[in-house]
């Protein structure tokens, strides 16, 4: 019993010269398919577009914008003084630390 190469596939011998009777009642044979379950739909109710709905889109985005700059400009400002305090403390401790010598004065 041998194999015989054909394409990428190795059959055997005896087995590679199917009937015609098998391969047409194998292509003929009806594959069950899943009925489905949920049907998708759009994600949005449909809307009707003019230019006041635009508008109006726009400016609610644009108010969006504009709130969520105004919390990072916020947050920064919070972290920046938060920062500058740190540093002043620093500054403080640096300048107690340091002692001219009297020597070093002409």
């Amino acid at each position: 019993m041998g194999f015989i190469r054909q394409g990428n596939m190795f059959v055997r011998a005896e087995d590679d010269i199917a009937p015609e009777d098998d391969a047409s009642a194998e292509e003929d044979e009806d594959i069950p398919m899943p009925h489905p379950t949920n049907v998708v739909g759009p994600s949005h109710p449909p809307q009707e577009y003019s230019l006041e709905s635009i508008s109006r889109q726009i400016a609610d985005m644009a108010s969006m914008q504009q709130s969520r700059m105004d919390d990072m400009m916020a947050y920064h400002a919070l972290r920046y003084d938060e920062i500058d305090n740190h540093l002043k403390e620093i500054d403080n401790k640096l300048a107690k630390l340091y002692v001219p010598d009297s020597d070093d004065e002409p």
